[in-house]
């Protein structure tokens, strides 16, 4: 069995993948190998998984980017989010970070006040064009009258990379991915993109906080298989997935990763990616993104 990650090794959807398909061999008994399919914001990896065989031994980890904001970028996409997949349950949701070299005299506060000044021609990095990572900072530069330039890599790994060698100037990282260089310095947190602080950075603002009340950018991965899937392979790994989901040891491990568990019924997340869709049209809209 496999789990295909639509971005390059290294970035939270990559490594929340691993732990869960770690535990999903352990459960079924078999291994359950994680295949990076990079490229395209997430595309091509997705629709990799599109058009898989749906006998259940090919499954995606599905992403925010190609799975709500895709849409809504592109003229043409060779795959339909609803139509071609069955949904199995949401799995995890976290808060991104604005990372910055240790060497940049940014604080929260400063790092906002001065968009327009001292830090208005900053280059960020993004996890590609089209990502969350990427519309993230754009609805940010916008809201704030920013002349960031942005710098699109092939997944979070190298666009982490890119901000601890000097490469560009910040990253609008995902929590579980950067709270390693957090925590050995080689990178400065910001402020995070959720309502509220994050558990795994307690004392790092939101941008909320810091005078956006409105702004959220939440990342997100679920379970998804090819649209053909038989129900009962379905049911079977949804059962299976929120079992694994809900133990008190993976939680507390996941939360100290800086990413939530959040399992539902497969209808649920049918809904709550209706949901998502309609936000991110409103943020593509608001900062008028296009993607070729």
């Amino acid at each position: 069995m496999r789990l295909v990650v639509p971005f390059e090794p290294g970035g939270g959807t990559d490594l929340t993948a691993r732990l869960i398909a770690q535990k999903l061999g352990e459960r079924f008994g078999q291994s359950f190998v994680v295949e990076n399919r990079s490229g395209a914001g997430g595309n091509i990896g997705t629709d990799f998984v599109a058009k898989a065989k749906p006998d259940g031994y090919t499954l995606l980890w599905a992403n925010v980017a190609p799975m709500s904001i895709s849409p809504h970028l592109y003229k043409k996409l060779p795959y339909d989010p609803v139509r071609d997949f069955a949904p199995i349950t949401l799995a995890t949701v976290f808060s991104n970070v604005i990372v910055v070299r240790p060497s940049m005299s940014a604080t929260p506060e400063s790092f906002m006040e001065k968009a327009k000044h001292e830090f208005r021609d900053l280059t960020y990095a993004s996890a590609g064009n089209g990502s969350s990572t990427h519309l993230g900072v754009e609805w940010l530069k916008n809201l704030l009258g920013a002349q960031w330039v942005h710098v699109p890599y092939r997944g979070g790994g190298p666009a982490l990379f890119a901000v601890v060698s000097g490469q560009v100037d910040f990253y609008l990282s995902s929590v579980p991915a950067a709270l390693m260089d957090i925590g050995n310095g080689k990178l400065k947190p910001i402020a995070t993109t959720g309502k509220s602080r994050d558990p795994a950075l307690p004392d790092v603002p939101t941008i909320a906080e810091l005078g956006l009340p409105n702004y959220e950018v939440l990342n997100w991965n679920a379970l998804v298989a090819p649209a053909a899937t038989p129900r009962s392979i379905i049911d079977r790994l949804h059962e299976v997935t929120v079992e694994i989901l809900s133990s008190p040891t993976l939680r507390k491990h996941l939360i100290e990763q800086g990413a939530e568990p959040a399992p539902m019924t497969a209808e649920d997340f049918a809904e709550f990616m209706k949901a998502e869709s309609v936000k991110w049209a409103q943020i593509v809209k608001i900062v008028n993104a296009k993607v070729d």
